[in-house]
């Protein structure tokens, strides 16, 4: 089962270790304000690596606009499952 946290937003996000001392942050960002909004969803999965599981970004974020309905824990949980199965990733 992955863990699901949320941030200090309350934004849900997955901290996994992608490869021996090498870690990623997932998360979904809901945004408001229509000028940050670039693609018009209000919902964006954000992806960036790590230091260490509860480290800070070690890099810049990329985001991937949302058109779905699915929840933004099932985006999460697949988004991860995908990625960690095409790269070979075992995850716990």
């Amino acid at each position: 089962m992955i863990n699901i946290q949320h941030d200090t937003k309350g934004q849900p996000f997955i901290e996994w270790e992608q490869a021996p001392s090498g870690f990623k942050r997932a998360w979904i960002q809901h945004k408001s304000e229509a000028e940050k909004d670039w693609a018009d969803t209000g919902r964006y999965l954000n992806v960036v690596r790590i230091e260490r599981l509860g480290g800070g970004p070690a890099g810049n974020p990329t985001d991937f606009p949302i058109f779905t309905t699915l929840s933004d824990e099932q985006i999460l949980e697949a988004f991860v499952a995908a990625v960690s199965a095409i790269t070979g990733c075992r995850l716990p």
